[in-house]
């Protein structure tokens, strides 16, 4: 796991356009200057707020689209995280809030490796931060990737029970997916959200330290 799909079905579609080489220069450039990866994580999720607010000022985008916050049909798949994204959530878990460990140490057997992944029992793949009724509980600061897979379909077609991923019809956010690419390309470490929250975290127990661990060293 490297770079999400939906981030390189847009780079794919317009990488031999040179407006769309020199916006990811610039976005590139941006992101490196912000060195602490819980603020750069954050101005990334704002700037895609921001493209995707734009979208939804469209009367017919709100009433295609079905996803919400409570909807947990897509919170059974395995989610692609950036270092930086990875340290915001270790922040979070490190000031108390609450996760469901059990899934965590199971999900991050898996690795970066979506076959082991899509082969834990459907109960064991709900994401570590969803509440017993299947609610977000870090809407804020969910993940980039949570942040653009909105569907023009029935949320029924986004559940994956048996390890293979239906065919959904989702909203074209490339502005928003030309953060993420640009994002996950200045993270020198990206992978699977359980595999790197659980590396950090046991990181951060031997080092005593919170947010400024790096996966790398």
């Amino acid at each position: 796991m490297n770079l999400p799909a939906v981030a390189v079905r847009t780079f794919n579609t317009f990488k031999d356009d040179s407006g769309f080489k020199k916006l990811l220069k610039h976005m590139g450039k941006k992101l490196e200057k912000l060195r602490d990866p819980i603020k750069r994580a954050r101005y990334v999720h704002k700037k895609i707020d921001d493209e995707l607010e734009q979208l939804f000022e469209d009367d017919s985008v709100k009433e295609l689209v079905s996803c919400k916050q409570g909807c947990s049909a897509c919170c059974h798949t395995q989610v692609a995280v950036t270092e930086d994204e990875a340290v915001l959530l270790t922040s979070i878990i490190a000031k108390g809030h609450p996760i469901d460990w059990t899934k965590l140490f199971i999900q991050a057997k898996a690795g970066n490796s979506s076959k082991d992944f899509f082969d834990l029992p459907y109960s064991m793949r709900g994401c570590i931060f969803l509440d017993q009724k299947g609610s977000c509980t870090i809407y804020e600061d969910r993940p980039a990737v949570c942040r653009t897979n909105y569907v023009v379909s029935s949320p029924e077609l986004c559940v994956i029970k048996e390890g293979v991923e239906p065919t959904v019809k989702l909203l074209n956010t490339f502005g928003a997916d030309s953060w993420i690419y640009s994002f996950f390309k200045v993270n020198r470490v990206n992978g699977a959200l359980p595999f790197l929250v659980k590396k950090l975290l046991e990181k951060g127990r031997r080092s005593n330290k919170n947010h400024d661990i790096s996966i790398g060293h």
